[in-house]
């Protein structure tokens, strides 16, 4: 008897199981990846880089934070990269690869800190950056080098590349508010803006910016 009833209990058990996996296989409400392409230009129409592209879910929580971690480095007498894009809460390294000493500086109210001068090689404690918002990093030592590091709550985020395209997949099917940044914008104009539907279909999103970048500075330049 008690064998019998042991195989029963495994037979019901695996035909609940079964059950319950094909509800969920054909459930509407599982969150399904979808994939958004975008293309920035200027406002001649020419590609435009570092141009940080990010999403947030209308009307849906975010994901739990993950905290990364970044590296903006001093190779060449410039920060590289130009432009790095962040969750709060993670935080950047700042490397020196120059034979030169630098002394790296924010005054941002997102993220104020210093880090005073230090030799090729060094790699000091990283810094953590707790707060959304936009930071602009100088060396206090030459005056062309700056880097911008955008702190954002969404984990959906992007960065155009020389051609001035960029992708973010494994977004969950829904409505979404795209936001496109540059550093020309600063932390005083308003990124540009869109409300998307995304799913399979989602139609590419294109952004054109009012201006012509800037070139960064550079050390012939300033002197």
């Amino acid at each position: 008897m008690k064998l019998l009833f042991l195989q029963k209990y495994r037979s019901l058990l695996a035909l609940a199981l079964t059950v319950t996996l094909t509800l969920v296989a054909s459930s509407p409400m599982v969150a399904h990846a979808a994939k958004l392409n975008f293309q920035a230009v200027d406002k001649n129409g020419n590609a435009m880089s570092d141009v940080v592209v990010y999403a947030t879910p209308v009307g849906a929580p975010l994901p739990a934070s993950e905290k990364t971690e970044a590296i903006i480095s001093q190779n060449d007498m410039q920060f590289s990269p130009y432009v790095t894009a962040i969750r709060t809460g993670s935080q950047v390294k700042f490397p020196n690869y120059d034979k030169m000493e630098h002394h790296v500086k924010s005054f941002s109210a997102t993220k104020e800190f210093e880090i005073k001068t230090y030799e090729r090689g060094v790699v000091p404690p990283p810094v953590i950056f707790d707060k959304p918002g936009i930071v602009i990093v100088y060396c206090l030592l030459h005056n062309w080098m700056r880097a911008y590091v955008l702190v954002l709550d969404t984990p959906y985020f992007v960065k155009t590349d020389q051609n001035g395209a960029a992708m973010l997949d494994k977004l969950p099917d829904g409505n979404y508010e795209i936001k496109a940044w540059h550093p020309i914008l600063g932390s005083i104009k308003p990124p540009l803006s869109q409300t998307v539907k995304v799913n399979d279909q989602a139609t590419p999103v294109k952004w054109q910016f009012d201006f012509v970048p800037v070139p960064r500075k550079s050390k012939s330049a300033a002197y």
